[in-house]
């Protein structure tokens, strides 16, 4: 069992660690510099703490996503479902890690790039996840055992490198992380949108467990939440050590993570860098992938019990692979309106159905109140960006925290705690009437 855990716990950490993951932090620490533990505290909440809460909230209720939505509506349900699956899987999740692998793990090591390399790519990497994803059962042994432990291998190795041979000394702190490190971390990590693939990834650590033979209820939720620990704590190592990795570098005028740990990698490893690197980002994009086809196939075959997992695996694969031949600007643009459209509702449902774990009575205003409330925020926020009603803008700026983006936050908190008030109510006078009878 505690070998199961290690394995399901790499495979996690796997899943959640793609490319996004991989350049995020050495951008937080080359800006935050000095104030970049500070920031990756901040970091850490949205990025790390959020997604692991997930995987034991989905674990608990051991439903996935659907069940969550549910208790606001049957129909709400599935509908935000879809939307998660869409939005994480076929049309922006799974083509947006090809996509990034060709863009970055490639940039150095093709002579030419075209539409026709991106192609010629693109077939050989979902070859690939289709093969893995196949076959579920063998997923934790292809991943948990195989390409997650080289991945952090080669990351640990260039961090160590860089440990030991440093660029130069931390900085003093630039950019939003000059006032608000904190702040500025929890919205980085906000960005990442883990917390949302942790709504599907979860579910794919708790049929790994099953198909294990891990059916008792109690002891399938401790092993989950120990091998979302074992990630967590991966994540925690990583992140951190990537940061320090930017925080190092005193190279000026670089703009994304990407051209830091290219420069790292070229710096530590000499001219086998670009090889190095590519690697490592065409490593934490297929093992994204793999995740992302498997959990969409896995919900597609629930809905559609008639057509076969294999089946959808194939169909997930060959749209994963269509719509990352549009590239990656046009599904940066396409994809931008759904994840503001649905994230802060994730992090909502995620909280409160974490909250219901240990409230006692009936909570559905609970659930129902702020999560409407959210989504109506969530949709202002998308007229506001897209400037579609003038009049909204000011409507929206009253809000609380709207400047930052978290213009959900300060109403979710209120209107949760105005929830429980009601439910709690409801639930004590429903009692009299259910003795009576």
């Amino acid at each position: 069992m505690n070998k199961l855990i290690l394995i399901s716990g790499f495979m996690l950490f796997s899943f959640f660690f793609g490319a996004g993951n991989l350049i995020f932090p050495p951008m937080l620490g080359y800006t935050a510099q000095s104030n970049m533990w500070i920031a990756m505290a901040g970091f850490a909440i949205t990025g790390i703490l959020m997604p692991y809460l997930t995987v034991i909230v989905v674990a608990y209720k051991n439903g996935g996503v659907e069940s969550i939505g549910n208790k606001v509506h049957p129909i709400f349900g599935l509908i935000f479902a879809i939307c998660i699956y869409l939005s994480i899987g076929a049309l922006y999740g799974i083509p947006r890690a090809a996509n990034v692998a060709y863009e970055i793990g490639t940039k150095n090591l093709l002579p030419v790039h075209n539409q026709w390399t991106l192609i010629a790519f693109s077939i050989v990497f979902f070859f690939i996840v289709y093969i893995i994803a196949l076959y579920p059962s063998r997923i934790i042994d292809n991943l948990g055992k195989y390409l997650t432990p080289i991945l952090i291998f080669i990351i640990a190795l260039l961090c160590v490198l860089v440990f030991i041979n440093p660029e130069g000394s931390v900085q003093q702190p630039g950019g939003e992380y000059t006032s608000t490190p904190i702040v500025s971390g929890i919205l980085e990590g906000y960005f990442t949108m883990d917390l949302v693939a942790a709504l599907a990834f979860s579910v794919v650590i708790v049929q790994m467990f099953k198909l294990n033979g891990v059916n008792d209820h109690k002891t399938l939720v401790k092993s989950v939440i120990k091998a979302g620990l074992i990630s967590a704590l991966l994540l925690v190592i990583i992140y951190f050590s990537l940061a320090y990795l930017g925080a190092s570098t005193t190279h000026p005028g670089f703009k994304n993570g990407t051209d830091i740990l290219t420069f790292n990698s070229l710096r530590v490893f000499g001219t086998f860098g670009n090889l190095i690197f590519g690697i490592i980002v065409i490593l934490a994009c297929l093992t994204t992938c793999i995740g992302l086809v498997n959990a969409c196939a896995a919900f597609a075959m629930e809905k559609l019990p008639k057509i076969s997992y294999k089946s959808f695996v194939l169909i997930f694969s060959l749209l994963g692979f269509l719509v990352s031949t549009l590239g990656l600007n046009l599904i940066l643009q396409f994809a931008v309106p759904l994840l503001t459209f649905i994230y802060p509702t994730s992090i909502v449902l995620v909280l409160i159905s974490l909250l219901s774990i240990f409230i006692k009575f009936d909570m559905q205003y609970t659930f129902i109140i702020p999560t409407i409330v959210t989504l109506i925020i969530s949709v202002l926020q998308i007229a506001v960006d897209y400037d579609l009603l003038n009049i909204l803008n000011s409507l929206y700026h009253l809000l609380p925290l709207a400047n930052i983006q978290l213009a959900w936050l300060i109403p979710f908190i209120v209107l949760t705690i105005v929830g429980l008030v009601i439910d709690y109510f409801l639930s004590n006078n429903a009692k009299p009437e259910t003795h009576q009878n």
